[in-house]
């Protein structure tokens, strides 16, 4: 089996992963990376080449490029049946919010989805002795593991995994059967998240602090899972001032009502979509900016997005906070601002004023978590992918040094027979 690596290697964004068996040639996540203004895809491969795309979830950084490889052709695609409907939004989002040009257009998006076979956790998909297995990943809604048989070879692929489970999610499947080849993120491999209630009554606690000296506290958060787990933890906590609700989070949200078995406390998040007011105009936009409240809204890391609109007015004043809730990717706007408190205002750099902090309610392993996640799986040949360069390598040493594995670090473009 040929296992090449197309993205996503000693980097947190594109992943993609091929891999050629005897008879099928399958690539494991198509994304993209979105640095500042620039949208980086996966190092290219022939269409013709490629049989199926399995995808494990709908966040961009693993399925923005998918839609390229139903340009030309009929191809067949693997998703979760929760993944299907919200890799749809997003992709219709980002071609209609993208500063450049995409390379596909709606039809593909249509095709894509059209042509996938849609599958629920631990649903057995089995074709001409290749088999597929989605296993919840607890990283975002509809997200799944990939366990794979392919010419006689068990894979496991985690895609972005959280074995820890939050207001939202349950925690991800690790009762594994035996593997061959594994391929782990390593997002954090480096260190470890504080006690999650630990961080939750933090963070609703800064809130109240800011709303009740008068302020606004901005919460930019993905739409698809982050924006969905800020409010439950508000609802958890019986927080009791104005909440405002904007952006793609909204149609998220509605989905989500669809699929209350996918969901950790489907009642929380029924509760929470009662208590929050959902902004859909302009108009209710600039009134949730005239009085004191929270307001959470995509997009996590500031790259578009309604954000940009609050972002003018609530940096202005010290009164005000942003509150970062996820991993700011190095090069875009939000690791600007978390960093020297500098954000674009209408093509300027401007100072903030604003209080900005960050709230570690990741939906990534910590170390400890990966460390323990790899010593389960022990599959003999590792591969550690979907983090920075330093972090890639710690995970891969660890399982090395202390599992006894045979684990690489894979360089992007390489290739390996196993």
């Amino acid at each position: 089996m040929l296992i090449k690596f197309l993205g996503g290697v000693r980097e947190v964004g594109r992943s993609a992963i091929y891999l050629a068996g005897r008879e099928k040639r399958l690539l494991l996540d198509a994304g993209v990376m979105l640095s500042g203004r620039q949208v980086k895809y996966p190092m290219h491969i022939p269409p013709r080449e490629v049989d199926g795309i399995i995808v494990t979830h709908a966040h961009l950084d693993h399925v923005g490029a998918a839609p390229i490889f139903f340009i030309s052709g009929v191809r067949e695609s693997f998703l979760t049946s929760l993944t299907a409907p919200l890799a749809k939004l997003i992709l219709l989002d980002f071609i209609r919010v993208s500063k450049e040009t995409v390379p596909f257009e709606v039809l593909e998006v249509d095709r894509f989805i059209s042509k996938s076979r849609k599958l629920g956790y631990q649903e057995e998909f089995s074709r001409n002795g290749f088999k597929l297995v989605f296993l919840s990943a607890g990283h975002t809604p509809g997200g799944g593991q990939v366990l794979l048989e392919l010419d006689g070879r068990r894979v496991l692929y985690t895609g972005d995994i959280n074995t820890i489970e939050t207001t939202l999610l349950k925690g991800a499947y690790t009762d594994y059967p035996p593997v061959d080849i594994a391929i782990v993120e390593s997002t954090y491999a480096n260190k470890n998240h504080p006690p999650r209630e630990e961080v939750e009554a933090s963070f609703v606690r800064k809130l109240s602090e800011t709303v009740e000296r008068g302020g606004i506290a901005l919460v930019p958060a993905f739409g698809l899972g982050r924006s969905q787990e800020v409010i439950t933890i508000l609802a958890k906590h019986d927080f009791p001032h104005n909440v405002y609700y904007d952006g793609m989070a909204r149609t998220v949200t509605e989905i989500l009502f669809d699929f209350p078995e996918w969901l950790s406390n489907p009642d929380l998040l029924e509760k929470a979509a009662k208590q929050v007011t959902w902004i859909t105009t302009q108009r209710q936009r600039e009134g949730a900016l005239k009085r004191p409240g929270v307001i959470v809204t995509p997009a996590g890391m500031l790259q578009g997005g309604p954000v940009n609109f609050y972002l003018k007015e609530v940096g202005k004043s010290d009164r005000n906070l942003i509150a970062f809730v996820s991993y700011q990717v190095e090069g875009t706007p939000g690791r600007l601002l978390l960093e020297k408190k500098i954000v674009t205002v209408d093509g300027k750099l401007a100072k903030v004023k604003a209080e900005v902090k960050h709230f570690e309610l990741s939906s990534h392993s910590g170390k400890d978590q990966l460390e323990e996640l790899i010593s389960r799986i022990k599959a003999e040949k590792t591969f550690i992918v979907h983090g920075d360069s330093d972090n890639c390598e710690k995970l891969a040493e660890y399982a090395r040094n202390r599992l006894g594995l045979d684990a690489v670090a894979p360089e992007l473009g390489e290739s390996y027979t196993v």
